[in-house]
């Protein structure tokens, strides 16, 4: 399973408990995101051994779809939650963050990182959040060091795999809720009709990090595809 940007990997923390059961579940984070802090901070860096189901939230959905690429062999299937092949908007691509945005939210992170890790906060939980998520996302907010988040803005803004999905075979369960702010449910009807191999399924509220609400009905989900 791999974390998104802004949040360490403890935010699956209530979906590992319902996967455990019958799963075996690692969850590699981010250097500076509460592992050692590299001079490549907020990379990720994984091998797989045996055939793996990758789980990949936000960035992390990018890191498995990457991953797909770099060992098909061995990726028996990809979930995708709130994933996007290409985060910020250019020529040919609106399905994404327009530029202006971006760069504003980047500015706050050098201005004034707490506040600007405040209104994430209030982006991923949805205008319908309960307050144990709410409080979650809270929670796991602080700790990370700005440059580490800087670098990982840099990587979103310049990934893009749209040219490459389409050699991902295995099967990829791609997750979305309606009412995300930060990635565009638009993003996931483009990944439906581009990857060979995919099914999507919608949440009507839950915003980027729909999972926290969401929690049994993905582990079910992601059950049914093991």
């Amino acid at each position: 399973m791999f974390h998104g940007w802004g949040f360490p990997a403890a935010i699956f923390s209530s979906l590992i408990d319902d996967l455990t059961p019958g799963f075996v579940v690692e969850t590699p984070g981010r250097t500076g995101y509460g592992t050692p802090h590299e001079q490549s901070a907020g990379t990720i860096a994984v091998s797989l051994q045996s055939p793996t189901l990758l789980i990949g939230w936000s960035l992390g959905g990018q890191d498995a779809l990457k991953l797909s690429l770099q060992q098909p062999e061995l990726v028996s299937g990809v979930v995708l939650l709130a994933t996007t092949p290409c985060f910020v908007n250019q020529p040919g691509w609106n399905a994404g963050m327009d530029q202006a945005v971006f760069d504003a939210f980047r500015q706050q992170m050098i201005d004034d990182p707490l506040a600007a890790m405040q209104q994430f906060v209030r982006l991923n939980a949805g205008d319908r959040a309960d307050r144990q998520s709410r409080a979650r996302l809270s929670e796991l907010s602080v700790g990370v060091a700005p440059s580490v988040l800087l670098n990982g803005l840099d990587e979103l803004e310049n990934t893009d795999l749209r040219d490459s999905v389409s050699e991902i075979k295995a099967p990829v369960l791609i997750l979305h809720a309606v009412d995300d702010r930060i990635v565009p449910v638009a993003a996931s009807y483009w990944l439906q009709r581009n990857l060979p191999n995919a099914r999507l399924v919608e949440f009507p509220h839950g915003g980027h990090a729909f999972f926290l609400q969401h929690t049994n009905k993905i582990a079910d989900l992601v059950r049914a595809m093991a």
